[in-house]
C-alpha cells in the first residue's frame, strides 16, 4: 500500500482543512449545537465542494473516490470537532445504500450527493452491544408484500434532522442470525414512527426511534427481503474506518494543543514543557498517535479483503483505537490541569468525542472479545 498522498489527495486534504477551519471553529460551535448540530449553509457548501458525493460513482453525480479520500475528510472533521452529521450521512448511510442493488437506493444516493436529502441508517438496538447481526425490531407479514414494523432503535446519530430512515428489521430467523434481516426505506414522518431527539455527550444530536405498527409495502423494501446483512456489513466497515480516521485527527490536534500549552504555562518559575516527566508523557502520546495512524492504514487496506479477513482486521484496529484515543485525550486533559475539564475550553471536548467513538460500532472490549473468539476457533 502506498502511504504517500498523491497530488489530488493533498489538494483535497488542504482544501477540506481550510474549509473546516473557516466554517467550523470551536468558537462558533455552540450556536450550531444549539441548532441541532446542523447548519444548512455548511451542508450546502459541503455539497458544492463535492464532499457529500465523494464516494459515489460518477453516474450518480459522485467523485468516484476511494475510502482514502473519505478518511482524509474524516480526519479533518476530527481536528475541528465538526458536529454536522457528515459521517452518518455521507459515509455510513451512503456506503450502506451503495451495497444495495436497487433503483430506489440509487435515487436516494443522487439526492444525498447534491445535499437535497438526508438519509440516516437506523440500526443499533439496546441489546446489540456491537453485534451487527443483532436485530430484534420485527417486520411481520400482513399480506402479500406488506409488513408491519415494531421495535426500537437507539442513539441514531443525525436522526434529529433525518428525512429518510434506512431501518433494519427482522423478517425471519432468530435475533442474531445474519439471514432474515431486511432493510426498509421509511419517511421520517410516517405514521407510527416516534422520535425522541437527544443531545449526546459530545454535543452531537441523535434520536431514539420507536416503531409502533408502522405499515410498509414492497415499495419501501431496499434490495432483497431477508438479505440486508451484506449491505449493513459493507456500510459498517467503511463507517468504522471513517471513525478511526476521525480519531486520528482528534488525537493529533489534542497533542499539538497540549504541546503549545506546555510551552507557555509556567509553574515554579519554569514552563511546564521543560519538565522531563511531562516530556515523557508527550512522547507516549505521540507514540500512540503514530501507532493509530498506522492502524488507520491497516483499516483502509483491509477494505479490499474478503469479509472474514476484513472484519478480523477491523476489530483489531477498532480495539486499539478506542484505547489509544482515550489515553491521548485523557493525558491531554491531565497535562492542562483544571482548565482541561471546563466546558469553555476545547481540550475536554476532544475527550468526549473520543469516548463516543470508542463505543460506536462496538466498543474496544467488544472487539477484543471478537478477536479472542476468532483465536479460540482457529
Amino acid at each position: 500500500m502506498d502511504f504517500q498522498l498523491n497530488e489530488e489527495q493533498t489538494m483535497l486534504k488542504d482544501s477540506v482543512r481550510r474549509f473546516m477551519q473557516e466554517t467550523c471553529p470551536f468558537e462558533r460551535r455552540g450556536a450550531t449545537v444549539d441548532n441541532g448540530a446542523f447548519d444548512t449553509g455548511h451542508w450546502q457548501h459541503m455539497a458544492e465542494l463535492g464532499l457529500l458525493a465523494l464516494g459515489l460513482p460518477e453516474e450518480l453525480g459522485g467523485m468516484n473516490c476511494s475510502a482514502v479520500e473519505s478518511a482524509l475528510v474524516m480526519e479533518e472533521i476530527g481536528r475541528v470537532l465538526c458536529v454536522e452529521p457528515y459521517w452518518a450521512v455521507a459515509v455510513l448511510a451512503a456506503q450502506t445504500l451503495l451495497a444495495i442493488n436497487d433503483p430506489k437506493a440509487r435515487t436516494v444516493l443522487q439526492s444525498l450527493g447534491e445535499g437535497l436529502l438526508l438519509p440516516i441508517l437506523a440500526h443499533d438496538e439496546a441489546t446489540a452491544r456491537g453485534d451487527l447481526a443483532s436485530v430484534r425490531t420485527s417486520a411481520v407479514s400482513t399480506g402479500e408484500n406488506r409488513w408491519r414494523l415494531n421495535g426500537e432503535k437507539i442513539a441514531v446519530v443525525g436522526g434529529n434532522v433525518a428525512e429518510l430512515f434506512i431501518v433494519s428489521a427482522r423478517t425471519s430467523g432468530e435475533a442474531s442470525d445474519r439471514e432474515g434481516i431486511t432493510l426498509f426505506l421509511i419517511d421520517a414522518k410516517t405514521h407510527g414512527v416516534g422520535k425522541r431527539n437527544v443531545r449526546l455527550i459530545d454535543n452531537r444530536w441523535g434520536s431514539h426511534l420507536t416503531l409502533c405498527n408502522v405499515e410498509v409495502t414492497a415499495t419501501h423494501v431496499l434490495g432483497v427481503v431477508g438479505n440486508g446483512f451484506a449491505a449493513l456489513s459493507q456500510g459498517n466497515a467503511h463507517a468504522l474506518v471513517g471513525l478511526v480516521a476521525e480519531a486520528v485527527g482528534i488525537m493529533e490536534q489534542s497533542l499539538w494543543i497540549t504541546r503549545d500549552y506546555l510551552k507557555i504555562r509556567k509553574q515554579f518559575g519554569q514552563v511546564l514543557g521543560s519538565f522531563q516527566s511531562l516530556q515523557h508523557r508527550m512522547s507516549e502520546m505521540l507514540i500512540e498517535l503514530e501507532l493509530s495512524r498506522s492502524l488507520l492504514h491497516l483499516g483502509l487496506a483491509s477494505l479490499e479483503l474478503g469479509e472474514a479477513e476484513r472484519d478480523h482486521a477491523l476489530s483489531a484496529v477498532k480495539a486499539h483505537i478506542g484505547r489509544s484515543g482515550q489515553f491521548v485525550c485523557g493525558q491531554a486533559i491531565q497535562l492542562h490541569g483544571g482548565i482541561g475539564v471546563t466546558e469553555e475550553y476545547v481540550i475536554g471536548h476532544y475527550f468526549k468525542r473520543m469516548t463516543l467513538i470508542n463505543v460506536a460500532l462496538g466498543s474496544s472490549m467488544h472487539h477484543y472479545e471478537q478477536l479472542a473468539a476468532a483465536e479460540r476457533a482457529a
